[in-house]
């Protein structure tokens, strides 16, 4: 792959958007750091806003066709630890949509919890709709809850980033998050 391709120019600003957010990427410090002259970024790229939108769509396709691709567990306690997995596994590119929506936030509909938008926990609310339904989790508002689910998971993300857990410290807090969360919404927790 030529480092000049658009493929590569957006790992490039991922790396670099997700670490040091909005202000920390400029057109001129992607091309220093590919290293390129800044009209070929341009070639590709109307703007740095052109190039982070392209950047949040093609993350959020990738993300999803990822999920998609995870096997369905017996359990939704399985299930739920398994996005936690997920989240962790994928954190850089789910630390860039994360700071896309905080520089972009206006471009998003407000709801009743702020400008969060619905992909953004459409994987933890199928786990609460499968947790309800099989009798597992008690839920009496799926979409919010999943929303305080899906802002503690990556709340973790943003500690942890860039250094995301590995081996031990990954499987304890995978396994803290996993049981609070189980814990709050246990079907006997009623």
């Amino acid at each position: 792959m030529s480092t000049t391709s658009k493929e590569n120019i957006l790992k490039k600003a991922l790396k670099i958007f997700a670490k040091d957010g909005y202000d920390g990427l400029s057109m001129r410090i992607l091309a220093d750091t590919i290293p390129v002259v800044p009209s070929v970024l341009y070639h590709h790229f109307k703007d740095k806003d052109d190039l982070l939108e392209t950047m949040f769509d093609n993350l959020n396709s990738d993300l999803g066709k990822k999920r998609a691709k995870l096997s369905k567990p017996q359990t939704a306690s399985e299930m739920l630890k398994q996005r936690i997995i997920f989240q962790l596994d994928n954190a850089e590119a789910i630390v860039a949509v994360l700071k896309y929506y905080l520089a972009y936030r206006k471009r998003f509909a407000k709801t009743g919890t702020g400008f969060i938008p619905e992909k953004s926990y459409l994987h933890i609310e199928e786990v609460l709709e499968y947790g309800v339904r099989i009798g597992e989790f008690y839920s009496p508002n799926i979409a919010e809850d999943a929303k305080v689910i899906t802002h503690a998971i990556n709340g973790f993300l943003l500690e942890y980033y860039p250094q995301t857990p590995k081996g031990e410290e990954k499987e304890i807090l995978v396994s803290s998050i996993h049981q609070f969360i189980t814990r709050a919404i246990s079907k006997g927790g009623e």
